[in-house]
């Protein structure tokens, strides 16, 4: 066990939180469980699924997560992982739209630009139907 605060790896048990195991840092004081991050896993397949076409409402379902979460983890990657670039030369494009209701009356739209060559991603957009 390492301190999420320090990084120290000298830690103490220091009691039970709802049956899993706490520990205390003597010289910060912390005290943290340990924790596995299972929604690193939920957050790759919601992606991965997205990818291969599969609905946000059908991911929501098999993962058992709210849509608006599926949009915000997919918008958070596009974000950290595209820069939008303007494409070099003459490119064959495919757009893929999506709209759904993420709050009762509030309709969210996702288009993704593929090239239809090489299948790279070229650009994507967020937002509402004036975006």
């Amino acid at each position: 066990m390492k301190c999420p605060k320090c990084a120290s790896p000298y830690c103490v048990k220091a009691g039970f939180n709802h049956n899993r195991q706490r520990y205390k840092r003597k010289n910060c004081g912390r005290q943290f469980t340990q924790t596995t991050d299972k929604n690193v896993t939920k957050h790759a397949s919601a992606l991965y699924l997205y990818a291969v076409s599969l609905s946000m409402n059908a991911i929501g379902r098999m993962l058992k997560v709210k849509l608006s979460t599926i949009l915000y983890w997919g918008r958070n990657f596009a974000l950290r992982t595209y820069e939008k670039t303007a494409p070099q030369g003459e490119v064959l494009v495919e757009l893929d739209e999506m709209g759904t209701f993420c709050v009762q009356k509030n309709k969210v739209w996702f288009w993704k630009a593929c090239c239809r060559t090489t299948g790279e991603l070229v650009d994507w957009e967020y937002g509402n139907r004036s975006t």
